[in-house]
């Protein structure tokens, strides 16, 4: 039987609500050859067109037609909007697959690109140590229709006239006039022309690059992709709930926190980086004098150190990237400690400029009506296949102690759970390193390899050694990322508050080396097959081509991927168990429930260890035991924090409001922002 395909696109607009609002939607079918026949639903307003295309969609999926979209997850919502069931449905992503298709296979992720409408010559960019300020971190294509059509098709989309479409369908009239509905739908067909063809493309390009062994499994491996952007499409449709008045409030509050951190500074240093403007009664930042003061205090890091890119007179740059090279916080930041301090302010800045109104998009414009904000996921989007949101409109991704800000209503309550220590056992099991299989049974990986190599007495614990374990927890974390030597030194000089010198920190490296052995000759084995075969495969069919020449990023890849596999496997088990998953965050998932039925973070915990074991060979599963770290939080709940336990057993963190342990201290000087007297009204 041949494969019958169903290649779709809608039109739609108020994408924060729980709905959708659907325009138009537009069809082709094909049964082997490509037939031109074309289905148009004008759905605006029109609730009996709705109930039909629900019906004839319904029909195409019983007849066993497997749809094709460009970017499921917006069809998909589409159709949830309809009330049908997408996660029952088969789909192929023709945006993931062109995101597969060009993680780091130059052919296509460079050279003549489509770029915001233009014809552009695109170059690999530099390394990571040689680029200054204004290098783009990354100059690959475009990943929108059109930029695929280009290099796919040869085909040159008129992305003037798409952007005039789209605006008329954003506007949302309360009617569309005769004109704008043909226009429209025309403009929803020509969509759909491109897909057979690009798709024939794509899996062109899968031959050029694939022996046939791995070709067997394609179609699968592209089924399962779409099936995940479906359910992300679940995840998006769901939203997470926020206290509106409280966001309000601290977005308002902008001006007076970053006036407060940058008061705080001051008065940690002689040297004060910023002064009061009385004009513009704010702080500005004493940019020259901070370069020259750098200079005087870090005179080892100034010949790494980032610099501007002009080339006239290049400067230190006094960009995050800049700092965080050598100053690697990401939570806790040591007071007196100048480098970790502007991390501090440059990452604070960062991340609240989602919170005020700006012609870039804001967390306002994924908040519906409904009180829930509606992320972008942008699933797919590391090389390792990890999901990589914007920090916009994902609170999760700015400063922790903004995290609070979630909040399910009364009877309600948010579970999150997330793997303990995850890559350390990935890589354990991956390379077969028994060694480190066995650190992470002993339930403290940092104490066994400190009592492996002989630093800490075989008695040790956390509590009586807690320094040592520190220096070894930073150097296990460093290494797994391929640190060398002088970036672990500043890591543990950094993490630990006590200077590490270059030479411990190279001994450490050879005492990691030593007692897992096993997993460093893996990573060496991974490089050598990556360039002899031309990629590297996740065990869900993901591929990374072989125009990486990272080490270290080739090396990490099938750790990092293997966690993000088992992240998709835990969100389709818990979904299927009939949780309502909310978001994915790193090596942790979300559900919202009812707050008083813990049974549901029990069925939580099953989904993902299932999820975790099923990420590996049958061989491996036995061992493939993860510890699970477990919050849950609802106004319901008792105030501060306690412990409690489920009914499987499994022990919660319980918080009537969540605060991150990690950014407590920050928590407490900025959380009265939070209240609306102290706010000032710039929205």
């Amino acid at each position: 039987m041949q494969n019958r395909y169903c290649y779709i696109d809608f039109e739609f607009n108020r994408t924060a609500e729980p709905t959708l609002n659907l325009v138009s939607c537009a069809y082709t079918l094909s049964e082997g050859e490509f037939r031109d026949v074309k289905y148009r639903y004008w759905l605006h307003n029109d609730e009996e067109s709705q109930l039909r295309l629900k019906q004839d969609l319904a029909d195409l999926h019983e007849e066993g037609y497997t749809f094709v979209a460009y970017a499921v997850t917006a069809e998909a919502r589409s159709m949830l909007s309809l009330g049908l069931p997408v996660s029952e449905y088969r789909w192929i992503d023709l945006w993931i697959e062109h995101r597969c298709l060009t993680n780091h296979n130059w052919r296509k992720q460079y050279g003549r690109q489509l770029i915001k409408g233009k014809v552009k010559n695109t170059f690999p960019p530099k390394p990571k140590w040689e680029r200054t300020e204004g290098d783009p971190t990354s100059a690959e294509c475009e990943h929108n229709l059109a930029a695929a059509c280009f290099k796919f098709l040869n085909k040159k989309i008129d992305t003037a006239h798409k952007n005039q479409m789209r605006d008329l369908i954003i506007s949302n009239p309360s009617s569309f006039n005769a004109k704008d509905k043909e226009d429209i739908l025309r403009y929803n067909v020509s969509d759909i022309d491109y897909l057979p063809k690009l798709m024939k493309a794509m899996a062109a390009e899968y031959k050029y690059l694939l022996p046939a062994t791995e070709l067997a499994t394609l179609r699968e491996e592209m089924l399962w992709r779409g099936q995940y952007a479906a359910r992300t499409a679940m995840m998006e449709h769901a939203g997470y709930p926020i206290d509106v008045d409280a966001t309000k409030s601290f977005a308002m509050s902008v001006p007076l926190i970053l006036a407060d951190l940058q008061r705080d500074i001051n008065s940690q240093f002689d040297f004060k980086p910023f002064q009061w403007n009385r004009n513009e009664q704010k702080f500005k930042w004493r940019q020259k004098d901070t370069r020259s003061y750098l200079e005087e205090i870090y005179p080892e890091h100034m010949e790494g150190w980032m610099l501007t890119d002009n080339p006239n007179n290049p400067q230190l740059s006094l960009s995050l990237d800049a700092f965080s090279k050598y100053f690697s916080f990401n939570h806790d930041y040591p007071r007196g400690n100048f480098g970790a301090q502007i991390v501090r302010y440059l990452k604070t800045k960062q991340s609240l400029n989602g919170f005020l109104p700006s012609k870039n998009k804001t967390i306002w414009d994924s908040l519906g009506s409904d009180g829930r904000v509606r992320p972008y996921f942008n699933i797919y989007r590391a090389q390792s296949s990890r999901s990589q949101p914007t920090a916009t409109n994902f609170i999760f991704l700015k400063a922790a102690w903004t995290r609070s800000l979630v909040a399910p209503k009364p009877g309600k309550a948010i579970a999150g759970i997330d793997w303990k220590s995850n890559e350390f056992l990935v890589g354990g099991l991956l390379s077969g390193d028994r060694n480190m299989q066995a650190a992470y049974a002993s339930g403290d990986v940092y104490l066994w390899f400190g009592k492996a190599a002989g630093r800490i007495p075989s008695e040790g614990t956390k509590k009586t050694h807690g320094a040592l374990r520190d220096r070894f927890k930073s150097t296990v974390l460093g290494i797994q990322y391929l640190m060398g030597y002088k970036a672990l030194a500043a890591k543990i000089t950094n993490d630990t508050g006590v200077f590490c010198s270059e030479e411990e920190a190279q001994e450490l490296i050879e005492l990691f080396v030593a007692k897992f052995s096993d997993y460093a000759e893996y990573r060496e084995e991974i490089a050598e097959r990556y360039q002899e075969q031309g990629y590297l495969k996740l065990s869900d069919g993901w591929y990374m081509w072989g125009d990486n020449e990272n080490y270290r990023s080739v090396a990490n890849c099938p750790v990092q991927g293997t966690g993000a596999v088992a992240m998709r496997r835990s969100v389709a088990n818990a979904q299927d168990r009939g949780l309502n998953v909310i978001k994915t965050l790193h090596d942790a998932l979300y559900i919202e429930f009812d707050s008083d039925d813990l049974g549901d973070v029990d069925t939580l915990s099953e989904a993902m260890d299932s999820g975790f074991r099923d990420s590996f060979d049958i061989s491996l599963r036995e061992r493939a035991t993860c510890g699970l770290d477990a919050n849950i939080w609802s106004p319901d709940y008792p105030q501060g924090t306690t412990e409690v336990t489920t009914p499987g057993g499994i022990i919660c963190k319980r918080q009537d409001i969540y605060i991150d342990g990690r950014s407590i201290n920050e928590y407490n000087r900025f959380k009265k922002y939070f209240d609306r007297t102290n706010a000032v009204d710039l929205l």
